[in-house]
């Protein structure tokens, strides 16, 4: 095979150099999503991820259909989006209750939102603080056998889980104090002692409740570092983990110190949703309910 001439292999040799210089800078902005718009402009575009516990959902980007989940792959990731606009998401599932967020999309960066869809229905059910599990032994033994019957009590974890929804003898923070008091009655001290309750807060968190005066606040709950608290009859959210970089629903065109829920009437109680630290049960006079603390529009607010 006869080799190729220095002028053809110098002509290959600038022509790859060509396409390396022109292709390099084009995947480098692909890759940091610069995209071409209508106008033939480069922008660079957004995303939106979705987090969410729920299978078999169908998504839509402002009233356009996007993808249905399954039963694995749960979460949504949209990209290549225009920048510095609001999207509407829309969650569905048959059965369920439909989640709607109206979201901010901004170059270079993923906006996130969890997902809140609760069933239409509810299926009540019994849950027992424990089972009991009966054994049973059989010994044989020469011309005689015999049987030996056991039990024995398994805690229920489920229900461990749920029994700090139930008590109302303390709050979170609160931890019991013996007292004792002394008195001289004819010349002899006696001591009474006492339990008090004392507000006490993890050394973690110390540095936050000092400077948020959480020990004057009433109502104060913590889960995963998202602490909150009523004052003034509403609720409030605050990120507790002042090393730690703050959830991305206190951010939107700027990030905030702390959220508020305006509530209209007194509230009976109020608790996080089971494993969401972004969630809220209220309790007031007029039923249970279960509310966003990401207040983007819609903050989805669902009565049981």
């Amino acid at each position: 095979m006869k080799p190729l001439s220095r002028k053809i292999r110098s002509r290959v040799l600038w022509a790859l150099l060509f396409v390396f210089l022109t292709c390099t800078p084009i995947l480098i902005g692909y890759s940091k999503g610069y995209r071409l718009d209508d106008a033939l402009e480069l922008i660079q575009t957004g995303g939106i991820y979705l987090h969410s516990d729920i299978a078999n959902t169908t998504v839509f980007l402002d009233d356009d259909f996007l993808e249905n989940n399954g039963a694995f792959l749960k979460n949504t990731f949209v990209q290549d989006l225009l920048p510095n606009r609001y999207y509407a998401v829309r969650v569905e599932r048959e059965g369920y209750q439909s989640w709607v967020k109206v979201l901010l999309v901004k170059p270079n960066l993923v906006t996130e939102a969890r997902v809140l869809m609760l069933p239409n229905e509810f299926i009540w059910r019994q849950i027992r603080a424990s089972t009991t599990l009966t054994f049973k032994e059989t010994d044989v033994v020469p011309a005689e056998e015999s049987t030996t019957t056991t039990t024995q009590e398994v805690v229920n974890p489920e229900y461990t889980e749920l029994e700090e929804y139930f008590t109302d003898d303390k709050e979170q923070f609160e931890v019991e104090v013996a007292t004792s008091t002394y008195e001289y009655i004819r010349g002899v001290r006696r001591a009474t002692t006492s339990t008090i309750f004392e507000i006490e807060f993890p050394q973690w968190l110390a540095e936050f409740a000092s400077t948020s005066r959480l020990s004057e606040k009433e109502m104060v709950r913590e889960r995963e570092g998202m602490v909150t608290w009523i004052e003034n009859g509403d609720i409030y959210a605050a990120w507790g983990r002042i090393n730690d970089p703050v959830p991305y629903f206190f951010c939107m065109e700027s990030c905030a110190d702390r959220l508020s829920i305006n509530w209209q009437e007194p509230i009976l109680r109020y608790e996080f949703y089971p494993n969401r630290n972004d969630l809220l049960l209220v309790l007031s006079e007029r039923g249970l309910y279960v509310v966003e603390l990401d207040n983007r529009y819609l903050r989805m607010m669902e009565r049981w």
